[in-house]
């Protein structure tokens, strides 16, 4: 609810956040998101992935939206893994990019995922991020998708939601289509 706040307070108009105590992570839903990760990321090399999971992680949005039925959060912050703490910028530091921007071909540091209004994570690009901390079952299906209590030595900490604060500092564009 903090990212949430801060996303309203400079103004980058993140969506709707209404939580749920029912989970959505079903065998059924596992396959429905394996499917689209599938056909979104299955012909991309790592680094491919890697270098585009701003972008990825927006379309994959769009499309898990339809097949789950379900509003999801286009999530940025940081993630604690084992005691350390990866893709972490300090707030004080992307509120400057906000002000100012980044240079072209900056190296972010910053992590993108979709939140669920049960809380639940799909992670579609962190075995490609930083593929040295994914399981062996995230790299096999190309993601995750689990509750943050399910996560043994794995913290998500949001900082933004929506997709106005990668808009704004130029990491994410609109095309004509895809």
């Amino acid at each position: 609810m903090a990212a949430r706040a801060r996303s309203i307070l400079w103004a980058l108009r993140p969506p709707a956040f209404d939580p749920v105590t029912a989970r959505y992570a079903s065998p059924g839903s596992a396959l429905l998101m394996r499917q689209q990760l599938a056909m979104t990321l299955g012909h991309l090399s790592v680094d491919q992935v890697a270098a585009q999971r701003f972008d990825l992680t927006a379309q994959l949005r769009e499309r898990l939206e339809r097949e789950l039925r379900v509003p999801l959060t286009y999530t940025l912050g940081y993630l604690c893994q084992d005691g350390q703490w990866l893709c972490c910028t300090p707030i004080a530091g992307l509120e400057q990019m906000l002000r100012t921007g980044i240079a072209p071909d900056a190296r972010v540091k910053l992590h993108v995922w979709l939140t669920l209004p049960s809380h639940e994570i799909i992670d579609p690009t962190f075995w490609a991020v930083l593929p040295a901390y994914a399981c062996a079952d995230e790299r096999k299906n190309r993601g995750l998708f689990m509750h943050p209590d399910q996560m043994l030595g794995r913290s998500y900490h949001p900082q933004w939601t929506g997709e106005g604060f990668v808009r704004r500092i130029g990491l994410l564009k609109e095309y004509d289509s895809w």
